[in-house]
């Protein structure tokens, strides 16, 4: 993609020195937009690419741009970038906040959502695999780099978040026996936990495919399903969604669309969870049962059923040559959160737990940072006592 200078406005090259509230924003129509867009769509599209690509971060900087088009082989000097942000912002698609960065509009974010859909088709799929290759995780030494779905949310749902946790985790339903523990102010996976909130992180099925990856073992993602269970034992796939085909995580639709009971999975047995359907090399066998096994006897679930070689499981086809694979998610602790929120009898939603603020985001963090799950309620009381002890202080 080329990414011409041509009708460059005006203004200098430092244009982002200024806060957007000292500048003053024509307004431009529905149609004056499109016209605009039409004619320079090409050369803003990678500029929102980038800044949808990090919507955890309250504002992005000009190097972050100029980082992300980088790695996507765009050379373009940072005048013209800045050049192209202040015409960016200009004509509405976003605010400029000074040296401290930029971030999308609500219109920005519409016409982002719109010039990325067709880059966006099958892109978790390599997002997978780009943090996949970021991890060191050793089950031996319980040390390295793992991956975790990290959340923002807001401390009301402190206490009913350490219930379902204890659930979930409990009945071998999500990944590992661990999850991180951020206060506010505290740093994850580079968004800063706002007051009134907290972060949490659970590890996520790429930490078991980062596992099999350093044993020499390589894993194809197929999709992301809808598992029931009963008795805690896979049944069969309500629904799934390929990883190759979308431009959503396959899981988080689920989760949204109301479709899982992970809660009830947890307290009964039976239920719908959220899981991950991979595929391994029929020679790998061997070395994936091991890993089950010491994953297993470390208290480390997550595996939840390995097929035979060229077998379906759970009626569904696996190619020839390969063996069949399905992996508890690390969303199914937030998804139980989420049911309690939105399906409990008298409730429609309107609590303050939303995807949209507590969406969660994918990416590597230290082992050594986790806790034991059951230690997060005794975080959650100390989190609670020091903020009550604060508000009755005059």
């Amino acid at each position: 993609m080329s990414l011409t200078s041509e009708n460059l406005p005006l203004s200098g090259p430092d244009g982002d020195d200024e806060d957007s509230s000292s500048r003053s924003v024509r307004s431009v129509s529905a149609a004056e937009l499109r016209e605009h867009l039409e004619q320079h769509g090409e050369r803003f599209q990678p500029i929102l690419t980038a800044l949808r690509d990090q919507p955890w971060k309250e504002l992005v900087t000009t190097r972050d741009v100029m980082d992300h088009l980088s790695a996507l082989g765009l050379d373009l000097s940072e005048r013209t970038l800045r050049l192209y942000l202040a015409e960016m912002a200009d004509i509405g698609l976003i605010e400029r906040h000074g040296r401290r960065g930029y971030r999308l509009t609500p219109a920005g974010g519409e016409v982002a959502r719109e010039l990325t859909v067709s880059r966006r088709l099958g892109s978790i799929f390599y997002r997978m695999e780009e943090t996949m290759c970021q991890l060191s995780f050793d089950l031996a030494k319980s040390a390295g780099l793992v991956s975790i779905n990290a959340y923002v949310i807001p401390r009301e749902f402190l206490i009913p978040l350490c219930d379902e946790l204890e659930a979930v985790f409990a009945a071998g339903l999500a990944v590992g026996s661990r999850v991180l523990f951020a206060q506010p102010g505290d740093d994850i996976l580079g968004r800063q936990v706002p007051d009134g909130c907290i972060g949490l992180g659970t590890m996520c099925s790429l930490t078991l495919a980062g596992m099999l990856m350093r044993r020499g073992i390589p894993s194809h993602p197929i999709f992301g399903g809808l598992l029931h269970v009963d008795a805690g034992q896979p049944q069969h796939f309500l629904e799934m969604i390929r990883y190759d085909s979308t431009t959503l995580s396959p899981n988080e639709v689920f989760i949204r669309a109301n479709f899982t009971s992970v809660s009830k999975a947890a307290r009964t047995g039976s239920g719908a969870i959220t899981a991950s359907f991979r595929e391994v090399p029929m020679s790998a066998l061997p070395q994936l049962r091991e890993l089950h096994d010491e994953c297993r006897d470390a208290g480390f679930p997550g595996i939840m059923m390995i097929g035979r070689p060229g077998q379906p499981v759970l009626n569904v086809p696996v190619h020839e040559g390969r063996v069949g694979l399905i992996l508890a998610t690390g969303l199914n602790p937030l998804a139980s959160l989420w049911e309690k929120d939105h399906l409990a009898p008298g409730t429609r939603g309107d609590a303050v737990l939303r995807l949209e603020t507590s969406r969660p985001m994918v990416g590597p963090a230290p082992f050594e940072q986790l806790i034991p799950y059951r230690s997060f309620r005794a975080r959650a009381a100390t989190l609670i006592a020091a903020t009550s002890s604060t508000a009755s202080s005059p």
